[in-house]
């Protein structure tokens, strides 16, 4: 199996007080073989199953113009428009993907959705969206957090780590998670983790992993089983959006019913440090009071099951170049690292 992948990108950066337009390109392929003991430089070659096909977004048609839409529109810090182009060939069969993704930073935020450039604008005007909050000391070692959608995707992100494959953390007798259900999602059509197939060449499809608080499937390949999320140029499982069910809860609702708690409004980082979940958030706000300077939101392992409410509006969350996620408010206890 060979799979290639080409960028082409056309990209809009300020450089002092000037803006600056210029082209850049990208290409890297490699030759691999599913043996089994997995995937090698040398052996005999198979088709996954079942097989991807070929795709071309709706997007790829604004390409020739990529250049002329960037001049008319505002800028950021830096805008990008990458052509991209994946392809999986065996001896007598091919899979081809092509999208537009547009990758946009404002003052350290980052966003990207797959899509019309002409959309760009609508995403400068939501990251350049800033509130005013005076600040307050506060010192606490627990409490009840609401996480914005963007914390609550860097909580979904350490727990997709905890179901690899290759590597659970979580096992299917598993006790004390939440009542969720969390899946991966490659087929969100607008996100820039957009993918028909993955990089073994299986085609892609929703999978859900959590089904109301019980672990029933992992993120896994051809080798280590559960395949569909194979990644890289020697393929390891991995997730592409993870998304959290909605729940019932509006967020005036949720905010009324949870006083004096905090709302973490955005994060920087995530990690899972000794069986707890690390994040780093942007700002933490206490309801009716001022903003609260925290370090660290610490939600351990144990304490998972504390999370109670989860709202029915969600959104479209950035985490990096190759993982995005669709996630809502949700509320839970959590220690706070001040």
């Amino acid at each position: 199996m060979k799979i290639s992948l080409h960028h082409e990108s056309v990209i809009k950066e300020r450089r002092g007080n000037t803006s600056v337009t210029y082209d850049k390109g990208s290409t890297w392929s490699v030759t691999r073989y599913l043996t089994d003991s997995g995937w090698s430089n040398t052996g005999k070659d198979r088709k996954p199953d079942p097989i991807c096909g070929s795709f071309v977004h709706p997007s790829v048609a604004k390409w020739d113009r990529a250049r002329e839409l960037l001049d008319r529109i505002q800028l950021g810090d830096r805008i990008e428009i990458r052509k991209v182009r994946r392809e999986i060939i065996w001896d007598d069969y091919s899979c081809i993907e092509e999208k537009l993704v547009n990758y946009v930073t404002v003052n350290g935020r980052d966003f990207a959705f797959t899509g019309d450039p002409m959309d760009i604008p609508s995403v400068l005007e939501f990251l350049k969206e800033e509130s005013g909050f005076r600040h307050t000391v506060f010192f606490a070692e627990k409490g009840r957090v609401l996480l914005d959608p963007e914390a609550t995707s860097h909580l979904l992100k350490s727990l997709m780590a905890m179901l690899m494959a290759d590597s659970p953390l979580l096992n299917k007798d598993e006790r004390g998670l939440p009542d969720i259900t969390l899946y991966d999602d490659p087929l969100i059509a607008y996100s820039h983790a957009y993918y028909t197939f993955d990089d073994e060449g299986v085609k892609t499809e929703r999978k859900e992993l959590v089904g109301n608080g019980q672990v029933l499937n992992y993120l896994g390949t051809l080798y280590t089983g559960a395949p569909g999320n194979g990644r890289g140029m020697y393929p390891k499982p991995d997730f592409f959006n993870a998304v959290l069910k909605p729940g019932d809860w509006k967020l005036r609702e949720l905010m009324e019913e949870s006083k004096n708690a905090l709302m973490v409004l955005g994060a920087t980082q995530s990690e899972i440090v000794k069986k707890s979940i690390r994040i780093r958030p942007r700002r933490v706000i206490q309801l009716g009071g001022g903003e609260i300077l925290v370090r660290e939101i610490a939600i351990p392992f144990s304490e998972l099951s504390t999370l109670d409410a989860i709202t029915s509006d969600t959104r479209l969350v950035y985490l990096d170049e190759d993982h995005g996620a669709v996630a809502p408010f949700v509320r839970m206890t959590a220690r706070l690292l001040i």
